[in-house]
C-alpha cells in the first residue's frame, strides 16, 4: 500500500503488418468494384467465350478432327478476339476508377498517410483488377488442360505444358493491362476520361501498330503493341506454326519485360507525389 502519486504509462502502438494492410485494401476494393454486375457479367461472359470454343476444339482434335491434339492446338485460344475485347473492357470498367475516384473524392489523402505506404495501396489497388483480369486470361486456358489432360483427350505432359504455357502468358497478360490500367487511372479524378483512356490507348496501338507495319511491310512496328507481343510470346510458347512473317517471341518477351515495371513505376513516381506524411 502506498499514497505515491501512480503512474501510467501507454503501450507504444503497433504497425499492422504490411501484408495485413495490403490485404484490407486488396478487399475492401474488390467488395466495392469486382463484386459488381458489371465486372461479374464481364467474368462471366469473357470466361465463357475463351473456354468454350478451346474446349471444344481440343475435345473435337482428339478424334481427328481440325488436326490431332497437341501442343499448338491451345494457340487456337489466342487467334480470337474475345480474349483482348473483353481484357480491355475488363481493365476499362474496373481500372479506370481504382485511383481516379480517390482522387476525386481526396480519399488518396487518408490511403497515402501514415503508415499506408505508396506501395502498399498501389499493391493492393492493383491486385483488385488483376485478380478480375486473370479470370479472363489465365483461368479459362488452365483449366482447359486441366481437363482434357484428366480426361486423356490430350497426353498428361502436354497437358502440362500448355497449362504453364497459359499461366505464364496469362501473367504477362494480366500484369500489362493491369499497369495501363493503373497508370492512366493515376493521372485524372475523372472516371469515365480515365476508363475512355485506356480503352483508346489499348485499341488505338493496337490498330496503328499493324497500319504502320502493313504499310511500310516493317513488322518490328508491331512491337509497339503489347497485344502483339503477347500473341508473339504465346506461339512461342504453344509452337503455333506460322506461315506469315511473324515478330520474334523473344524480342517480344523483353519488350513486355521492359514495359510492365516501366508502368508500375510511373504509377510510383505519379502516386508518390500525393503522398501525405502525418505524425
Amino acid at each position: 500500500m502506498t499514497i505515491a502519486t501512480p503512474r501510467y504509462a501507454l503501450s507504444d502502438a503497433s504497425t499492422r503488418p504490411r501484408i495485413e494492410r495490403v490485404w484490407t485494401i486488396f478487399a475492401e476494393n474488390t467488395r466495392l468494384r469486382g463484386l459488381r454486375v458489371g465486372p461479374l457479367l464481364l467474368v462471366g461472359f469473357g470466361f465463357t467465350a475463351t473456354f468454350v470454343p478451346l474446349l471444344l476444339s481440343e475435345m473435337l482434335a482428339s478424334y481427328g478432327l481440325f488436326g490431332a491434339p497437341e501442343l499448338s492446338t491451345f494457340y487456337e485460344a489466342y487467334q480470337s478476339p474475345m480474349l483482348l475485347i473483353f481484357a480491355m473492357l475488363m481493365s476499362a470498367v474496373v481500372g479506370a476508377g481504382i485511383v481516379a475516384d480517390d482522387l476525386r473524392t481526396k480519399a488518396i489523402s487518408l490511403y497515402l498517410s501514415r503508415p499506408l505506404t505508396v506501395m502498399d495501396y498501389l499493391v493492393g489497388k492493383s491486385g483488385v483488377v488483376a485478380v478480375l483480369l486473370a479470370l479472363l486470361a489465365i483461368l479459362p486456358g488452365v483449366l482447359t488442360a486441366v481437363i482434357v489432360g484428366l480426361l486423356g483427350y490430350v497426353p498428361a505432359d502436354v497437358a502440362a505444358t500448355a497449362a504453364l504455357v497459359f499461366l505464364g502468358v496469362g501473367t504477362l497478360t494480366v500484369l500489362t493491362f493491369t499497369g495501363v490500367a493503373v497508370l492512366l487511372s493515376t493521372l485524372t479524378d475523372r472516371k469515365s476520361f480515365a476508363g475512355a483512356g485506356i480503352f483508346a490507348f489499348l485499341f488505338s496501338i493496337e490498330i496503328v501498330s499493324l497500319i504502320l507495319a502493313s504499310a511500310t511491310g516493317d513488322l518490328s512496328f508491331e512491337y509497339l503493341s503489347p497485344w502483339e507481343d503477347i500473341l508473339a510470346v504465346a506461339r512461342l510458347g504453344f509452337q503455333y506454326p506460322s506461315f506469315l512473317p511473324t515478330i520474334d517471341g523473344y524480342v517480344a518477351l523483353t519488350v513486355l519485360l521492359a514495359l510492365i515495371p516501366t508502368l508500375f513505376l510511373l504509377s510510383y513516381v505519379r502516386l508518390s507525389r500525393l503522398e501525405v506524411v502525418t505524425d
